[in-house]
């Protein structure tokens, strides 16, 4: 899947983004792995049908995020090295717009057929 589509933008200081357009079901399954991996279930709820989840820490929500820009993000200002440390670097404004993009595409933002 080298060959994938993607979809660029510019951050609120001007720098050039290139995102993958989609998650693969493996790459989407790879995100929701992170989250779960922090939810704890007793057989007897999951027999039961039970599905309430609470208490989930905020650092999972954190580490799912980061596995989706790690996925997602292909350059920044044209550079591909080193991706996810140039996002890092980035004023909290740009971090901040990407990740929204990304979270768009995570969650499966698609436009409905007219």
């Amino acid at each position: 899947m080298e060959n994938r589509e993607t979809k660029s933008f510019k951050t609120p200081h001007g720098h050039e983004v290139v995102l993958k357009a989609y998650l693969t079901g493996r790459e989407a399954e790879q995100v929701q792995k992170v989250l779960y991996a922090d939810i704890k279930m007793s057989m007897s709820d999951l027999e039961s049908g039970k599905t309430e989840i609470k208490d989930i820490p905020a650092s999972a929500i954190l580490a799912q995020q980061r596995k989706a820009l790690e996925l997602l993000l292909v350059s920044i200002d044209g550079v591909s090295e080193n991706v996810i440390e140039k996002y890092l670097d980035l004023h909290s404004e740009d971090c901040a717009a990407i990740t929204a993009e990304v979270s768009s595409i995570t969650k499966g933002n698609f436009q409905p057929e007219k």
